[in-house]
């Protein structure tokens, strides 16, 4: 069966990325099944994505948008432990982990960073996480080392007065992505304490490449029904297909068929956001064990784009708006009263004929306590993929393109 112009229409794509930490390809890897909960948190993890995607999709207005539902667990993850009482329920409940224990949880995250960044030749996936903590205030050392040793996370002791501090935190955000995002934070609040931040970075060659003589200029028709010419990529291969009553999609293969890109076409008579209701865990497993390989002409648009979302709001929306007031447990970080003061993500994705490489910085800001401070960091884009890895099944990356353009 051959599937012309695959992406004529406004689309959903499902990328699969990973991360690294400090293993290397010849250090045994503990098999992930063979972890206690190991699927059952990476289930979790994914109703948590698919969750967090919908409360994010329902406020953009705007095109193109993705998110990185690992880079965002990874970055409450090292938080979370330091919650307790209703706050570290809360965490529990909206990472939908029932009774795993917080080191239930700690080492199959530690095992997923383990796995997601064994990476082979063509393919790179790197994942920084660290604590910057503000050098006057008192951060309990059970914190700092559960998140050393299962989030490999580096902890850095500075001055929040020093404009420097600002900086220093900014490079090391624009290094681990390897330049795609330059920064992650404006300015250091008078009330900040501690910034736990997780980087993600992936880059991979396709397994069969575009051939960029076969590039065209062809129409692509937006959401209200206007047309925009854009750079569409075309090949042949024998690709898994998928269609059912509301969507087709294809699998495109990255090298060494670790990662994939699952684009999802919605049918003429649906949409995107018909796609975005019916996501969950459930239809996710039906959908994967339903592909078949076929012989599929596809075509699809070049794009790249960067966009930022504060998930305050999305976050609150899904249980954990007690970790935003001044009624936050955090007494497992310090015996200061503390609580979140934003979840700040940026992305960056970049699809061309060669491959893909994309980016994710994830921002946990935490302040003393102060009554009756509200903020919020509204950042409307919308467009949908999401990236999730073989071995574990996990997701890492999610979004959705509107209006795909390619400027380099």
């Amino acid at each position: 069966m051959k599937l012309a112009h695959v992406l004529s229409l406004p689309f959903l794509i499902c990328i699969i990325t990973f991360q690294s930490c400090s293993t290397t390809d010849d250090e045994p890897l503990t098999p992930f099944d063979s972890i206690a909960k190991s699927q059952q948190i990476v289930t979790a993890n994914n109703d948590f994505a698919f969750s967090l995607f919908k409360e994010i999709a329902q406020t953009e207005t705007e095109n193109n948008f993705m998110i990185s539902p690992v880079s965002a667990s990874l970055a409450l993850g090292m938080v979370y432990n330091g919650a307790n009482g209703e706050t570290k329920q809360a965490f529990a409940n909206i990472f939908n982990y029932g009774n795993t224990t917080l080191e239930e949880t700690n080492l199959v995250n530690q095992n997923i960073i383990e796995n997601l960044t064994r990476t082979g030749s063509g393919t790179t996936l790197e994942i920084a996480n660290s604590l910057w903590v503000n050098n006057t205030f008192p951060v309990k050392e059970t914190f700092l080392k559960a998140n050393e040793t299962y989030y490999f996370a580096e902890v850095q002791n500075k001055d929040f007065n020093d404009p420097k501090t600002l900086e220093t935190i900014n490079n090391w955000v624009s290094n681990k992505t390897n330049g795609k995002i330059p920064s992650v934070l404006n300015h250091i609040s008078a009330n900040a304490v501690l910034y736990a931040i997780n980087a993600l970075y992936f880059k991979s060659d396709w397994k069969f490449r575009f051939r960029p003589e076969d590039t065209k200029s062809l129409p692509f028709q937006l959401d209200n029904g206007t047309v925009k010419q854009v750079d569409m990529m075309s090949m042949e291969q024998d690709l898994k297909f998928l269609s059912n009553t509301l969507f087709s999609s294809v699998e495109l293969p990255y090298k060494n068929d670790k990662y994939t890109m699952m684009l999802m076409l919605p049918h003429t008579d649906k949409t995107v956001d018909d796609i975005v209701a019916i996501l969950n865990s459930e239809n996710w497993m039906d959908w994967q064990n339903n592909y078949v390989v076929q012989d599929i002409k596809i075509t699809l648009p070049k794009f790249t784009f960067s966009y930022e979302k504060q998930f305050n709001d999305a976050l609150t929306n899904l249980g954990l708006g007690i970790a935003f007031t001044e009624n936050a447990n955090f007494s497992g970080l310090s015996d200061i009263n503390t609580q979140i003061s934003f979840v700040l993500q940026k992305t960056f994705i970049d699809v061309n004929e060669k491959g893909s490489e994309a980016a994710a910085v994830t921002a946990v800001g935490i302040e003393v306590t102060s009554i009756g401070e509200t903020r919020q960091f509204l950042l409307n884009r919308p467009f949908l993929f999401v990236i999730t890895e073989k071995e574990t099944g996990s997701i890492c990356f999610m979004g959705k393109v509107g209006i795909p353009e390619y400027e380099k």
